[in-house]
């Protein structure tokens, strides 16, 4: 991807993160005066589950000053040691888009965003309990594309309802993935997605895709990293790109290809909510 190489060294200056040497406020960029915020916690299966998920389950949080609070005094030292799995994810939304995502470990003492690890605990965590109010959450699976986006476009118009993860992908009937590599280690992964997105856009003169991080790894030697994206499309956009590029890492396949369903988390609802909205 020569091109696209040569465009990401004129725009790397948008992408490098401010990592601290020494502590990092993490909450620094969320923009909490503009939109209104949420932060959802859920719970998560682990090897060791702790009591405190069992007293706080999945919550929410609406309080603008407590989410301030949080954002001031979240400023914590790197964490080198990050073995163990997470007892919560906290997204973070503003006007119930899904901006931000951090993983908590409240056994082994740390927190992870955007793949580095900071101090944290469970004295921490409790802190701010007493403004987190419970809510429910559930799993739908899939065999039909229509039907999800069917279900995405009226649950987005209910007031406290949120995606766990990505929905946008389902607009699209399946994707490829691309690579790049020798990318600095501390490129916002973020920025590089809308990078590809542009030089794609530009490429082919159309906007019928959807680009998200796939994975990424570090070399050996800590100094770059290597990047795989997924592009959702439809099979007629990946023909148009194959038929001018050669560089994708893996050819088109729906989402259907390897699995019988697709799932998406709903956090607000339970089950029951959702066959009732839907109305079967």
């Amino acid at each position: 991807m020569v091109f696209l190489r040569k465009y990401l060294f004129l725009t790397i200056f948008l992408m490098v993160l401010v990592s601290g040497v020494t502590a990092r406020q993490l909450l620094h960029h969320l923009d909490l005066r503009t939109g209104h915020w949420v932060m959802v916690g859920v719970s998560l299966h682990n090897y060791k589950i702790l009591p405190i998920q069992e007293e706080l389950g999945t919550f929410i949080v609406d309080d603008f000053d407590v989410l301030a609070k949080m954002k001031e005094e979240w400023v914590f030292e790197e964490k080198f040691e990050d073995f163990c799995d997470y007892h919560y994810a906290l997204k973070f939304y503003r006007n119930g888009e899904l901006v931000e995502t951090l993983l908590a470990n409240l056994h082994c003492n740390y927190i992870t965003i955007s793949g580095l690890s900071y101090h944290f605990n469970q004295e921490i965590f409790r802190k701010y309990s007493d403004s987190f109010a419970a809510t429910k959450w559930s799993r739908i699976r899939f065999r039909d594309l229509d039907l999800l986006k069917d279900a995405v476009n009226k649950l987005e118009l209910l007031r406290g309802v949120y995606w766990y993860g990505d929905v946008e992908q389902y607009n699209f009937k399946g994707n490829f993935m691309i690579g790049l590599d020798q990318i600095p280690w501390d490129a916002n992964r973020d920025s590089l997605a809308a990078v590809v997105t542009d030089e794609i856009s530009l490429l082919l003169n159309r906007s019928d895709f959807y680009v998200s991080v796939h994975c990424w790894y570090l070399s050996d030697d800590f100094e770059e990293m290597s990047i795989r994206f997924n592009v959702y499309c439809n099979q007629d956009f990946y023909k148009s790109y194959a038929g001018v590029r050669d560089d994708w890492m893996a050819s088109w396949r729906n989402h259907f290809s390897e699995q019988s369903f697709v799932q998406i988390v709903v956090i607000g609802l339970s089950k029951k909510d959702y066959y009732q909205v839907m109305g079967d």
